[in-house]
């Protein structure tokens, strides 16, 4: 009996010692620091620099352990948008980035443990380069709308009216293409003649394709290359508003999103004919050739860019801020919500970019949108569903896309757009100097990047007819 009491006492503390070990190793869990689970930039948090509109890599250690960001952080994973923010470990460790909108002045990353405990972590925060910038817009804008004789200092891709064969057109839409094929985009010239009248506008537009992770649905952005024709011997030839701008923000999205994975085959485009009737954009949706709009795959939605920069933050000569219009559709009923792609434009304008929701000025704008104007006539950043069509976004509306249109101030706000006037010299000098133009520009720009981008991975976003 005496040689089995060390096995009875051993039992006894096995019996004991389990629960408590539970216990204690819940606490040692709980302990565990946040420098030993989280990196960012490969080093311990507290000695990292969080730059502003840049990218950050970040590794996660141990299975059940959480990360949450603040909500002008975006998280990614495996190339694509975490619209949620947070991201959770179901293995050893998990690897992704972190990006910063501009205008982030704090941030505190949150870890949490399988327990429920959670730490939070604050990481200094500087000045970066963001991945688009106003400054390099602009920098892009001089280029395409000056001339001179040394074309390694300019490009003189100006007098860009759609006409058949306007060799000013063809030579600028060369000089996209490879700017997009220079990125590793699968990318296309599509000439169509689609009316039974030769001497009328034809089509030319430049199509640039990204392979998405799902093969049954599509999604695009999208912005008019062609100006508006002469009127008179002076004509439009800059069309710096209409819609230089536009064209060279997605010639800096296509670099952006280039190492980005994609939920749906993704199409980057710049339309002609816009200022004839939108058929650069119909004639891309309505024909059959290989790298037209696929008729067999539901597309979800198409964000438009057309007439930015003269905008919000940017300043009237009286002092009022110029209007700022988003306005996501299609608007079906102007009582409700009409679709889910509002959420991430109203996400993405007042969340994480900030901006003031009801800021507004004495008296009213000179123009506005279609179905809310009498509730919105005084309202700077103009964010909402609407009906507002004159761009080319309407021919994926009438396809049932969910869409965003982006456009700033215009007809009676600034009427310089169609008319020898519109000049980049002529938008720096309305909105207050070159600073001015390039901190509104920069705004619509990472707005229209995020909402992409989160859009992208937003799956109740659907076309409203499937």
């Amino acid at each position: 009996m005496g040689s089995r009491t060390p096995a009875v006492f051993l039992m006894v503390f096995l019996l004991l010692g389990t629960p408590l070990s539970g216990c204690f190793g819940d606490a040692d869990e709980a302990k565990k620091s946040v420098q030993s689970i989280l990196q960012i930039n490969f080093e311990d948090p507290s000695d990292s620099v969080l730059r502003t509109g840049e990218w950050h890599q970040f590794t996660l250690e141990g299975n059940g352990h959480s990360l949450s960001v603040p909500d002008d952080v975006l998280l990614f994973v495996n190339g694509s948008a975490i619209p949620e923010g947070i991201v959770t470990v179901t293995d050893d460790e998990l690897n992704g980035r972190l990006l910063l909108t501009p205008y982030v002045t704090e941030v505190d990353l949150t870890v949490m443990y399988p327990s429920g405990s959670s730490e939070v972590v604050s990481i200094e925060v500087q000045n970066g380069t963001p991945i688009v910038s106003g400054e390099e817009w602009f920098e892009k804008m001089d280029f395409i709308t000056s001339v001179c004789s040394d074309s390694s200092q300019c490009g003189g891709y100006i007098n860009r009216w759609m006409g058949t064969g306007n060799p000013q057109l063809e030579r600028a839409a060369v000089y996209f293409k490879g700017h997009f094929e220079g990125l590793g985009y699968e990318t296309h010239l599509m000439r169509v003649i689609d009316h039974g009248n030769p001497t009328q506008p034809e089509s030319l537009n430049v199509i640039a394709w990204k392979e998405g992770r799902s093969d049954s649905c599509v999604q695009g952005m999208g912005a008019h290359m062609d100006v508006a024709p002469p009127g008179s011997l002076a004509g439009t030839y800059e069309g710096a508003y209409d819609n230089t701008a536009g064209t060279v923000s997605m010639l800096l999205f296509a670099r952006a999103l280039v190492d980005l994975t994609v939920e749906c085959d993704t199409f980057l485009a710049l339309w002609s004919s816009e200022e004839e009737g939108l058929r650069g954009s119909n004639a891309f949706a309505t024909n059959d050739c290989d790298y037209c709009l696929p008729k067999d795959k539901e597309l979800e939605f198409y964000i438009n860019m057309d007439m930015m920069g003269v905008s919000w933050p940017a300043h009237k000569s009286n002092g009022d801020p110029f209007p700022y219009h988003a306005w996501s559709g299609p608007d079906i009923d102007p009582d409700v919500q009409d679709v889910d792609i509002t959420n991430v434009l109203d996400n993405v304008h007042f969340n994480i970019l900030k901006a003031p929701r009801n800021l507004t000025i004495e008296g009213s704008y000179g123009s506005g949108c279609d179905q809310h104007w009498d509730e919105h006539s005084n309202l700077v950043m103009d964010v909402h569903e609407d009906t507002f069509g004159r761009s080319d976004h309407v021919t994926f509306r009438n396809l049932g896309a969910q869409t965003i249109f982006h456009l700033g101030a215009y007809d009676d706000d600034y009427s310089a757009y169609h008319s020898p006037t519109d000049t980049l010299d002529n938008m720096v000098s309305e909105v207050g100097g070159q600073e001015e133009l390039e901190k509104s520009i920069q705004f619509v720009l990472w707005a229209a990047m995020l909402e992409f981008m989160i859009a992208d991975q937003t799956h109740e976003i659907r076309n409203v007819d499937a």
